[in-house]
């Protein structure tokens, strides 16, 4: 039997997708953001958090999904990646599911999902499917 996970839950065009607990920081109110020149075009700049200079990435442009306008529910969740931190922007965040990990089903070969080389499986939540996303293997590449 696998060991359990909690994984936060977030939405990205309406879909659940989960990221380890242990790379997830913190989740923050989207903030002010610093532009910078000549950055990939999901590279949406930098934030100071309480003195630390993050850079901050739209998680829709980097996996290749339609950008959508910041509203009440967009969320930073800040990632520690060992000595590196990012924050990604996210559509919201809803919860922390733990989940088996004889849970997770790798993705089917034949289906096409967003941002699939990141895509650990799919797992059942408590009204839905998760899509379980690895963001440290994100941000490096």
């Amino acid at each position: 039997m696998g060991a359990e996970q909690q994984y936060v839950v977030f939405r990205l065009m309406g879909q659940p997708y989960g990221a380890a607990i242990d790379v997830v920081r913190e989740v923050n109110h989207l903030t002010q953001i610093t532009r910078l020149p000549n950055t990939p075009a999901y590279v949406e700049g930098v934030i100071d958090l309480r003195g630390e200079v993050l850079p901050v990435v739209d998680l829709r442009k980097r996996l290749g999904l339609p950008a959508k306008e910041a509203d009440g529910e967009t969320r930073l969740m800040v990632l520690s990646l060992g000595e590196q931190s990012a924050a990604l922007i996210v559509d919201g965040v809803e919860q922390v599911l733990t989940i088996n990990t004889d849970e997770i089903v790798p993705p089917n070969q034949h289906v096409t999902l967003p941002g699939q080389d990141y895509v650990v499986g799919v797992a059942r939540g408590h009204e839905s499917l998760v899509v379980v996303l690895d963001l440290a293997r994100l941000m490096r590449e």
